[in-house]
């Protein structure tokens, strides 16, 4: 078989990857297989789609896998390292996701809309990093003219929050809303935001947009099974014995229902509609203590399978973080969480 020329590479990756972009994983597996044949399977180009093909059927550690290789063999092309670094913070390897992005900047190719793309995404590591302040003078030397893009607003407001600037952050989140009102992401950020800053009422009409677009996303579901209400049940039961006595005396007392998702009503006494475990009652409102009358499983937020390759139970786990986040915002005690779980 003829060598493919170095155009005719570039020309058929840059097609795969348009194909990825557009969800057509078939006609990018296709192209795969041909530049494999064609050029083998450890050119730079080859593996830099071939990571791309793989991150979009869901497997993140082969995807990361053949975009770090890409990036070791073809270094000089940005867009190899950005694309590398966002499967690397999708990873939460945030340090090597760090690396990437910087390696990216000193590039003498980085086009001007690639390193905005770059210090956005660099400043969306450091707030993972939990560097708000470094990530906002991140987000400062991006072009003007992208600061009213909804991805740069997002940020900015997830930054504003983390560095305690709730005024900022509402300001710039529903700016982004204004310019993606379907968005759900957008409104759950806001609903946060709006409660971290005591605007109960205001995060509660955010919190109801999410429930109706995360339910008219996923489409009808029925109300759980008998037996899958008592397998759920069974399995928070087993997740409460992970808790430490003080957390236990908490929930052990409270009956546990097992429902598809949150509704209406659940929603507008405070409970998150997107997490996994829901308290019933009155959650604690400055020196008003909580009361806890009962304990709600949302099975259509749990994962479906039931174990990983590294042989964790994901839905044990989701019960558990799922827990631990209801317990610190029913109680409105970080303290107990961070200090006790």
């Amino acid at each position: 078989m003829a060598k493919a020329k170095a155009t005719d590479v570039d020309t058929l990756v840059d097609r795969g990857l348009r194909a990825v972009d557009d969800d057509s994983l078939d006609t990018a597996a296709s192209i795969l297989d041909d530049l494999r044949g064609s050029v083998g399977e450890n050119h730079p180009r080859v593996l830099h789609l071939a990571g791309m093909v793989a991150w979009a059927e869901g497997d993140l550690e082969r995807a990361t896998g053949f975009l770090m290789q890409a990036s070791d063999n073809g270094g000089d092309r940005a867009d190899v390292r950005l694309d590398c670094a966002e499967c690397l913070f999708a990873g939460e390897e945030l340090d090597e996701a760090e690396a990437q992005v910087r390696a990216a900047l000193e590039l003498p190719s980085l086009t001007k809309a690639q390193g905005d793309d770059a210090r956005l995404l660099l400043a969306q590591i450091r707030l993972a990093g939990d560097d708000p302040d470094e990530a906002l003078e991140i987000l400062g030397e991006i072009d003007p003219e992208l600061h009213r893009h909804p991805a740069y607003l997002s940020t900015r407001g997830s930054a504003h929050m983390a560095a305690g600037k709730l005024d900022l952050a509402i300001i710039d989140l529903r700016a982004a809303l204004a310019l993606e009102p379907e968005d759900a992401d957008l409104h759950y950020q806001l609903g946060l935001v709006l409660a971290t800053a005591g605007k109960h009422d205001d995060a509660v009409q955010s919190m109801q947009r999410v429930r109706e677009l995360d339910a008219a996303e996923d489409g009808p579901s029925e109300e759980p099974t008998f037996a899958e209400a008592q397998e759920l049940r069974s399995r928070l039961e087993d997740v409460f014995e992970q808790l430490p006595d003080p957390l236990l005396k908490l929930v052990a007392h409270a009956p546990i229902t097992v429902q598809s998702r949150a509704t209406q009503a659940q929603v507008d006494t405070g409970v998150d509609p997107r997490n996994v475990v829901a308290f019933l009652g009155t959650r604690k409102r400055g020196d008003d203590e909580a009361e806890l009358t009962g304990i709600v499983v949302m099975r259509d937020l749990l994962p479906q399978d039931a174990a990983n390759d590294d042989g964790e139970d994901p839905i044990e786990s989701e019960l558990f973080y799922g827990l631990m986040e209801e317990l610190q915002s029913f109680y409105d005690r970080d303290d107990l969480v961070m200090a006790e779980a």
